[in-house]
C-alpha cells in the first residue's frame, strides 16, 4: 500500500483522529472547544475523523455531527468523515461507520453499503481476523499502550498489535497512548497507522503535532 490503504475499494488513510465527546464535551473540555480543535487538527492536516460521542442523545450527536461535518470539508474537501454506531447518521452525511457497544452491527453496516470506510474495534488477533470475515475495512487496535481516555485497562502491549497486523489481513491502526514515537513503532510492527484521541486534541501546537504523526505513519 501507499501512503493511503484501499480495503474493498475504501480509502483508508494513516492517521485517524477520534473526536471523542464532540457533541456533549469531555471532562477537559467543553463540546464546542473539541469541535473547534477538530477543524484546527484537519487544517493542519489531520486526513481522517471519527465523530464518537456515547452520552449523547440522538438528536445532539446528529445536530453536532452535520455541524463539524460542514466545518471539516469546508477546511479540507477531501478529509475522510466517520461515525462510531450511528448509522442513520452516517449515511446523511455520506460517511464511514465504526462499529462498537452500541448502535449499528457489522452486518449491518456492511449490508447498508455507507460510503466511507467500515471499522470495528479490536483488542485480539483473532477478534481483527474475524472482523475481515465480517466485512470491515480496517481495525483499529487498543489499547496498545496505557491511555487516559481508558486508565483502568491494561495495555496489550506491540506483540498483539503485530499479530493482529499480520493476522487479519486489514489496515490496523494502533490506538491507545499513541504518541509520534509510538506510531512509528506501530509502522515498524506491521500496523497501517496509528488512530488517536488525547494526544491530538490536547496538542499545544496542532500543526507540529500533526506533522510528527503524519512523518510517523508516512509509508
Amino acid at each position: 500500500m501507499g501512503d493511503e490503504g484501499a480495503a474493498r475499494g475504501r480509502t483508508v488513510p494513516r492517521l485517524l483522529l477520534i473526536a471523542d465527546g464532540f457533541a456533549t464535551g469531555r471532562v477537559e473540555l467543553p463540546a464546542d472547544e473539541i469541535r473547534s480543535r477538530v477543524v484546527e487538527l484537519v487544517e493542519a492536516g489531520v486526513p481522517w475523523v471519527s465523530l464518537r460521542d456515547q452520552k449523547a442523545d440522538d438528536g445532539t450527536f446528529a445536530e453536532a455531527a452535520h455541524d463539524v461535518a460542514e466545518a471539516v470539508r469546508a477546511v479540507r474537501s477531501d478529509v475522510t468523515l466517520s461515525v462510531h454506531g450511528r448509522l442513520d447518521v452516517a449515511q446523511s452525511l455520506d460517511a464511514g461507520l465504526h462499529v462498537g457497544r452500541l448502535g449499528a452491527s457489522l452486518e449491518e453496516a456492511v449490508a447498508a453499503g455507507v460510503a466511507g470506510p467500515v471499522g470495528v474495534s479490536a483488542h485480539s488477533a483473532s477478534a481483527a481476523l474475524a472482523a475481515r470475515k465480517g466485512g470491515a475495512d480496517y481495525v483499529t487496535f487498543s489499547p496498545v499502550f496505557a491511555t487516559r481516555t481508558h486508565p483502568d485497562t491494561v495495555p496489550t502491549g506491540i506483540d498483539p498489535l503485530r499479530l493482529a497486523a499480520e493476522r487479519s489481513g486489514l489496515p490496523v491502526l494502533a490506538l491507545g497512548g499513541m504518541t509520534p514515537p509510538r506510531a512509528r513503532i506501530a509502522r515498524l510492527v506491521g500496523a497501517h497507522g496509528a488512530a488517536a484521541i488525547s494526544s491530538l486534541l490536547f496538542a499545544w501546537d496542532a500543526a507540529r503535532t500533526v506533522g510528527q504523526f503524519l512523518d510517523a505513519v508516512a509509508e
